[in-house]
């Protein structure tokens, strides 16, 4: 493996290169005094300790150049292998003979790829084993505390006072997954209402681990969970970013998506069975305390090789690192070229795919399913491209890997405006018509595109919350660049409303493809106190929800976010956006960053474990959860928020001037009380509050100015009692409601008239796909203008006299 990134770690957490070593004879074999080199010209370059090999046994040595050479722990070269491609020998111990070599000075080894090894074939016999049956006796134990750690997910450790169950662990009040439970595994009230989490273990054996070339883990989960094989973490799902006893999962997952298995592949994770007893763990996620019901349930399937005889080198699609190779493909295909890239288009043109590879065929679809080697059109010359269209393509070659599937989206805005789902009464008015085609163009196109859209395109179901693999493309209609990348698609939000037009979320992974997105989507934008990033691994697509459906004002999330972002404090970037689903046109969105533990990295520095994100509800359920981080720093400062002196010893962990900015722009308008916060003791950063949930902020304010705030930190008595933090509110006030400050009259209007002159052109297009009494074109801008005109001209004045009414 000459360019590891994920595969597997050296025991000082390095990502480090390695080479494996295999005896494929019937005896032992020891390497006292052999050598490894990456060099002709000398090969004795690294000699090896006394070390022996068992028959058809593996040795790893890490390639770092931290030369390492203790028989008893790990092994490291002092040299580094190129990805670039070179020689690599094995050679006895008269340092001139070399028993196995991969490259020579004329032919070095081909150029390598990350996370791909290069070896020889061990692929033959291949059978199915199941290791993990749908009625495996599991362990059971509903935690009350933390003590445990994580050390219950490792071998040694002891279940026997555990409970005994057979697979198919949860609840169920009604009797939706009465079949799905094992013998003993409905727990009832030992787990209804009791907790959030139950932890499982599933011990099973393993003869020859090395030969396992494949590992699925298959889940049925109601509503999260967090996999660990012999104490390593090796799947997840709707899990927050630390675990503890009662972690709640950070998502929904549907009573009729639970009882399907969802299969996840780790197989990369093989390396750590053992020869016999081996356990999985299962981490068990309800979505709250107030649940009707939980499953939890798995499988684990395997492949192994029955005849590890060796074969010709290649490229290995998935490392095994202790384990036997499996099949060998000779290189990759060329990556496919389109003639024509991404964008809006008046005329008819031909395009052309290709691909570099000589001799690799091309299959493409037109309807966004995904294309493979038995799938879709073969393509045999250019595709004429007439309307709006959606293009997948992928190259194929035997015996070489296959290309990812490439998307591009082609716009005919023309062709959109006749779209079955838009409304004649908007696309053919007299006043809207003729404005149509440039309203589709005003602001940048997101391009969704999946294999089954059904699902998203089903406006009277409910919300998604599983993801869905996805392409997304942004595409400017000046022809600006924009991006493709892979992600998974669900929807978020709407837990208690079924509006027909819905908001997406898109999370970018190793599973789909990059770990991020990296694109300066937020450029054009004039940020003073803290300029948007370029580097994302969540993009929300706000719909406008109550805001748009039953209020009518479309506008208050950005409004409120612009507001905290221009009194110096990080709030969500975010612009609008048109949006299309596998080529339909669905609205115009608001596109924004989400406030959780990434963000905070990105903007603070640090990785994102070191974070805790906090949703937290002072409103009719008074619930919290920490969806990101472990909640210890949170747990902290609740602790000395309820303290006689918050203020002096939560200085270091809240932002006080961002609670007070945060809390004059809340009471200033008319929004629930749904606060999200930030914050990492690790990196030193205070928590700082931002609005969840903004929908109703455009209207009259509806919160009285001696609210108590988020853990009653803006409480009366609290001001009171500390003069400082008195005076730091007073500060504040004038700041922001005097003299040209961010909540003058002249400066809201200017905030939201931008905003406006932004989404307005794009508006005529929103209403004629989703048209109601609130979001016609002359509804929506007249609400504008009322704010313009009424609302904030008297805005600023109301809220000092209540400040001064309060005391303040």
């Amino acid at each position: 493996m000459a360019s590891n990134n994920e595969s597997i770690e050296d025991e000082d957490g390095d990502a480090s290169d390695w080479i494996e070593i295999f005896n494929s004879g019937s005896e032992p074999v020891s390497l006292d005094g052999y050598f490894l080199t990456d060099d002709s010209g000398a090969l004795t370059k690294w000699k090896f300790p006394s070390i022996e090999i068992s028959n058809s046994g593996f040795l790893l040595i890490f390639a770092s150049e931290k030369d390492r050479r203790d028989p008893r722990a790990e092994l490291h070269t002092n040299f580094k292998l190129s990805g670039k491609g070179e020689y690599l020998a094995l050679v006895e111990s008269d340092g001139n003979t070399i028993v196995a070599e991969f490259g020579s000075g004329d032919a070095p080894l081909p150029v390598q790829y990350e996370d791909i090894s290069y070896g020889l074939m061990q692929g033959g016999g291949l059978v199915s084993t199941v290791l993990i049956g749908s009625q495996q006796e599991v362990k059971v134990l509903v935690p009350s505390n933390d003590s445990l750690g994580n050390d219950w997910t490792g071998i040694e450790f002891s279940d026997a006072d555990w409970e005994s169950a057979r697979m198919g662990i949860g609840y169920d009040e009604n009797s939706t997954y009465s079949n799905q439970f094992g013998n003993d595994g409905n727990l009832g009230n030992a787990l209804n209402g009791v907790n959030n989490s139950v932890y499982i273990r599933a011990t099973f054996e393993v003869n020859d681990p090395a030969s396992v070339t494949e590992l699925i883990l298959k889940m049925k989960y109601d509503d999260g969970f967090v996999a660990y094989l012999n104490d390593t973490l090796i799947a997840d799902a709707n899990a927050p970013g630390g675990l503890t006893w009662d972690s709640e999962a950070t998502s929904d997952h549907s009573d009729n998506e639970a009882v399907e298995f969802q299969d996840f592949n780790v197989t990369s994770f093989a390396y750590l069975l053992n020869e016999g007893k081996n356990v999985l763990a299962i981490h068990g996620l309800n979505g709250g305390i107030t649940s009707s019901d939980m499953l939890i349930a798995a499988e684990f399937h395997g492949k192994k090789i029955t005849d590890p005889s060796l074969g010709g080198p290649g490229y290995l699609a998935v490392p095994s690192p202790r384990g036997y190779n499996g099949d060998t493909f000779e290189g990759f295909v060329g990556d496919t070229q389109f003639s024509v890239d991404r964008g809006f288009f008046e005329q008819s043109f031909d395009l052309e795919i290709s691909s570099s590879t000589e001799g690799a065929k091309i299959r493409y679809t037109l309807d966004g399913t995904d294309p493979s080697a038995n799938r879709g059109s073969l393509y045999t010359g250019p595709i004429r491209v007439t309307r709006t269209t959606v293009v997948r393509a992928i190259a194929y070659l035997p015996g070489s890997r296959p290309t990812n599937i490439d998307t591009q989206t082609y716009l005919f805005p023309e062709d959109v405006v006749d779209q079955s789902r838009m409304r004649t009464s908007v696309t053919q008015s007299q006043t809207f018509g003729p404005q149509m085609i440039n309203s589709l163009k005003s602001v940048p196109t997101v391009s969704i595109v999946t294999d089954d859209p059904s699902p998203f395109m089903n406006e009277s179901s409910g919300n998604i919350r599983s993801e869905s693999p996805v392409s997304v493309e942004m595409i400017f209609p000046d022809g600006t660049p924009g991006f493709q990348e892979d992600g998974g698609l669900k929807h978020f939000g709407g837990y208690y409303t079924n509006f027909r037009k819905k908001s997406f979320r898109i999370g970018f992974r190793s599973q789909y493809g990059a770990t991020k997105l990296n694109y300066p989507m937020f450029d054009g934008f004039n940020y003073k106190h803290y300029p948007p990033t370029d580097r994302f691994d969540v993009m929300d697509l706000r719909s406008g929800s109550h805001d748009m459906q039953s209020r009518g004002a479309y506008m208050s999330n950005r409004f409120t976010d612009d507001s905290m972002l221009e009194m110096g404090n990080l709030a969500p970037h975010g612009r609008f956006v048109h949006v299309y689903l596998n080529g339909d046109y669905w609205g115009q969105y608001h596109l924004r960053e989400r406030w959780n533990a990434d963000m905070a990295s990105s903007y603070f520095g640090g990785p994102k474990s070191d974070y805790d994100a906090v949703n937290l509800n002072d409103g009719f359920r008074n619930d919290e959860k920490v969806y990101d981080g472990n909640g210890v720093l949170w747990n902290e400062a609740k602790q000395l928020a309820s303290g006689s002196n918050a203020w002096a010893f939560n200085e270091n962990l809240i932002d006080y001037a961002n609670l007070i900015d945060f809390m004059l722009l809340w009471v200033s308008g008319n929004s629930e009380s749904e606060v999200r916060l930030l914050g990492s003791k690790a990196q030193g950063q205070p928590f700082r509050f931002q609005m969840k949930d903004a929908d109703g902020f455009l209207r009259s304010p509806g919160h009285s100015v001696n609210t108590s705030g988020p853990l009653n930190l803006m409480s009366s008595s609290l001001i009171n009692r500390n003069p400082d933090y008195a005076m730091l509110l007073a500060d504040r006030i004038h700041m922001h409601f005097f003299n040209d400050g961010v909540l003058t009259p002249a400066r809201n209007i200017a905030r939201l008239q931008k905003r406006v002159d932004e989404a307005r052109p794009g508006f005529i297009a929103e209403s004629a796909r989703w048209g109601n009494r609130f979001r016609e074109y002359q509804s929506w801008l007249d609400y504008q203008q009322n704010l313009i005109n009424s609302h904030f001209p008297n805005l600023t004045n109301t809220m000092i006299g209540r400040f001064r009414s309060a005391g303040m």
